[in-house]
């Protein structure tokens, strides 16, 4: 319970603060000749969504986003019963783990989140590109409905595969870090 509550609310408290940077990085990853936006770089996209669509402009797409406080609700309880499963003695907390042990608790809890709440990424992003009003996603409810008419549930996974191969490695590197650094502190 405590990793899960200290889980949210890192989440929470990371998603707003960095909101406005994820929507920077969705619109200059997907602008094109046929966006109805276009961004020299950083600072001019920031300048321009503040100029036309205000400070909410900067946090459209948070709503999805704090649908992916569920990622982290599910990967770090999962990563903690991953690490206690591998363990001789489950109830020894100062019992250390090998760095395989570490890399499939990271692995598997990271895959198994990612999988589970994927679809907010997909929300968030589509939210996210939305410039032009009335906009196509009015609201998390009937954008879910609307993605699932359109394009089924496969609309919710585009581009699932190309997350994990991003994540998966970067959270096993954290962990595992996290872990022998914190070994070495004992």
């Amino acid at each position: 319970f405590i990793h899960l509550i200290s889980a949210i609310g890192a989440g929470a408290t990371s998603s707003f603060t960095t909101n406005p940077f994820w929507l920077i990085r969705t619109r200059l990853m997907t602008q094109s000749e046929f966006t109805p936006y276009f961004y020299w770089n950083s600072l001019h996209a920031f300048r321009s969504i503040y100029q036309h669509e205000g400070v909410s402009g900067l946090y459209k797409g948070l709503g999805p986003a704090a649908l992916g406080l569920l990622h982290v609700a599910v990967q770090f309880p999962l990563y903690e019963k991953f690490k206690s499963l591998q363990k001789k003695n489950q109830n020894d907390l100062k019992e250390s783990l090998q760095v395989h042990q570490i890399l499939f608790a990271s692995t598997g809890s990271k895959v198994i989140a990612s999988v589970a709440t994927y679809p907010h990424e997909v929300l968030r992003t589509r939210f996210q590109n939305q410039t032009t009003s009335p906009p196509k996603y009015r609201n998390i409810p009937q954008a879910i409905k609307l993605i699932f008419k359109e394009e089924g549930l496969k609309g919710f996974y585009r581009g699932l595969f190309t997350t994990v191969m991003r994540v998966v490695p970067a959270s096993a590197v954290t962990l595992i870090t996290y872990e022998k650094v914190l070994e070495l502190c004992k």
